[in-house]
């Protein structure tokens, strides 16, 4: 199973055991991504499927526990008066409450492991500005240098609004591939985006080198996305 349908909890067949195979069977797909250094879109999907769990299972006890409760007696050693939940679970709910506590520690330790790949890989990337910085960082480019290549992918980035998780986000839209060497430098790249886009005369620009060959779309744009926000104080 290659994705997770974020109606996955409700959807289809409502049992314990069809679940659990249901999300061992991603959570597996999801691993070998990460032993791959694939991070992208797996960690938020990930990350957005344990908040909805842990929502889902905090709604639950809100509902449950604003219900008034039945007196069932006193304790004689501590004088202390006991009560009952007057709603009791259905079996709906019951196979609910043991999806759920299966669910979320092991998405909770798919996250962690997937954390782990991503501060690994930030910690093997550079970004540098090129040129002037100039005072207004919310839109620029990103230059991802090719490892071992003498190639850099240019991608136009702009500060967003929040994304499903309420997080700030970078937008980056591809524009080119192109070749470097003596005649064309990283800085002449930037020289020939401000040609073709008046409206940025000295734009925020920022070269990007990996120390190993990770894949682009998947790892290295999403991981400098998130040092990019940090870089300019916006994250």
């Amino acid at each position: 199973m290659t994705n997770l349908h974020k109606n996955w909890l409700t959807e289809g067949v409502f049992d314990f055991e069809y679940k659990k195979y249901v999300l061992l069977a991603y959570l597996q797909h999801i691993n070998k991504e990460f032993d791959l250094n694939r991070l992208h879109p797996h960690l938020p999907e990930l990350r957005l499927h344990f908040e909805t769990c842990k929502n889902i299972r905090a709604n639950k006890t809100k509902i449950k526990t604003s219900f008034p409760k039945n007196l069932t007696g006193i304790d004689l050693q501590t004088w202390q008066l006991t009560y009952e939940e007057a709603l009791q679970d259905d079996p709906y709910m019951e196979d609910l409450n043991y999806i759920l506590d299966f669910a979320i520690p092991r998405f909770e330790k798919s996250i962690n492991q997937g954390t782990e790949r991503f501060t690994e890989v930030a910690e093997n990337l550079t970004i540098s500005p090129v040129g002037i910085v100039p005072l207004r960082l919310q839109e620029g480019y990103l230059l991802f240098l090719h490892t071992f290549q003498p190639m850099v992918s240019v991608f136009h980035y702009q500060v967003a609004l929040y994304d499903e998780l309420k997080e700030r986000i970078l937008k980056t839209r591809f524009l080119e591939t192109v070749r470097i060497g003596l005649g064309y430098s990283v800085s002449q790249i930037k020289v020939d985006l401000t040609k073709k886009d008046r409206s940025l005369p000295n734009p925020a620009t920022y070269i990007i080198e990996s120390k190993y060959d990770y894949p682009l779309q998947e790892t290295l744009l999403p991981v400098a996305k998130k040092l990019i926000l940090k870089e300019i104080n916006i994250a």
